[in-house]
């Protein structure tokens, strides 16, 4: 588990993002957003829902930055 979190670090490094000013918040502070708003939410099964969709566009926007794309 180490060894994938360090290479992890090191595609991050040899990679790094490009990021405007006026592209808004970075990703960390929108998915603590998204968490609030999906906290809000009564439902426990519609809560973890949202919860699963704010990771998944947590890592859309994380790969976004990466990439370049």
């Amino acid at each position: 588990m180490k060894k994938l979190v360090l290479v992890g670090l090191l595609m991050m490094a040899g990679f790094p993002a490009v990021v405007r000013a006026d592209e808004g918040p970075g990703c960390a502070t929108t998915l603590a957003d998204c968490y609030r708003a999906a906290a809000r939410i009564d439902s426990f099964w519609y809560r973890w829902a949202a919860g699963i969709d704010c990771e998944l566009d947590f890592i859309e926007c994380s790969r976004r930055k990466i990439m370049g794309r």
